[in-house]
């Protein structure tokens, strides 16, 4: 769907209007990708032999975690949303909407497997946690961002796909109209 948005010289332009994250958007990717890159974030450290000076139980080890990463994960949306929409805009009503979508998803991702790796030296000041034998604090951040950055990627696609259907056009995605 395209509009005949006027410029300065008085020509129209094709349009498409930009795809918006609403609130309720933004409150669902927060949860969702701090609880599932949390999960993801505990089967893999499971799976690697890691441990903590105090070890709970499996399910409240996830709670603990994921909640503690939540308010990175807070900071990591909100400069993923602003930073797409300004992307979007720069892009001038050219972006198609499945584009803006995939652009908005890959940038989630990205800034919140940031935000989960600035976490991990917290994380591991507060709980005791041990890294693996012989590995360094940067090779951790730098293994464990890109790693949860790409589930990031497919929770956020997933969010999206939840909150506005399939649609084989896009027409019904939510936008803005300028």
């Amino acid at each position: 769907m395209k509009q005949n948005i006027k410029s300065s010289t008085s020509k129209p332009q094709n349009v498409t209007p930009f795809v918006t994250v609403s609130f309720s958007n933004v409150i669902a990717l927060i949860v969702a990708i701090s609880y599932g890159g949390g999960l993801w974030v505990n089967i893999q450290h499971g799976l690697e032999g890691a441990h903590e000076a105090v070890e709970l139980p499996p399910i409240i080890h996830l709670l603990r975690d994921s909640t503690f990463a939540m308010l990175f994960i807070f900071f990591g949306v909100l400069m993923a949303v602003s930073f797409s929409r300004w992307l979007i805009q720069r892009a001038n009503g050219r972006m198609p909407r499945m584009t803006q979508w995939a652009l908005i998803s890959v940038t989630l991702g990205v800034f919140t497997g940031t935000a989960f790796a600035l976490g991990i030296p917290a994380h591991g000041y507060l709980f005791g946690a041990h890294l693996e034998e012989g590995a360094e604090l940067i090779a951790d951040l730098l293994k464990d961002g890109s790693q949860v950055a790409l589930v990031n990627i497919g929770i956020s696609a997933l969010i999206f796909f939840a909150q506005t259907g399939f649609n084989e056009n896009l027409n019904q995605l939510p936008v803005k109209k300028s």
